[in-house]
């Protein structure tokens, strides 16, 4: 399936950070995760203005530490359904009592509804806010 992440920032990791994705769907690799962001204690998640083909105005937004030497540390899952309701709407995920780490990403699970790659959604902004909790 074809996947695009468009980002705001040069590639590396940075707390906050915000672009766009388009046609995701569940797991990652290639159906899609996020870029790559440093943080410790507080994550935010953010999407607006979301849509999806072939399922429900909902999906999941898991939370993962990238480790290359061993498996990905999994942080949670939060799910998202507010911002398919319009472009101003957003959907919010927060992530607390996170570990220091420089490679934390997010991809989707069960993209609108569904199980197994159903469905693919987008969403005109996706950003990651870290500032709440590290201020």
């Amino acid at each position: 399936m074809a996947s695009a992440f468009v980002l705001a920032l040069s590639s590396g990791a940075s707390a906050n950070w915000a672009g766009s994705f388009h046609s995701w769907t569940d797991g990652g690799g290639s159906n899609g995760h996020s870029r790559y962001w440093a943080d410790e204690s507080y994550t935010e998640i953010i999407f607006k203005g979301c849509s999806q083909q072939n399922g429900s105005d909902t999906t999941g937004v898991e939370l993962w530490d990238y480790d290359a030497l061993s498996a990905n540390d999994y942080y949670g899952q939060r799910t998202f359904t507010n911002c398919f309701n319009g472009t101003s709407y957003a959907s919010r995920g927060t992530f607390t009592g996170l570990p220091q780490e420089s490679d934390y990403f997010f991809q989707l699970d069960h993209a609108g509804g569904g199980d197994r790659a159903c469905c693919l959604v987008s969403a005109r902004y996706a950003g990651v806010d870290t500032t709440l909790a590290d201020s």
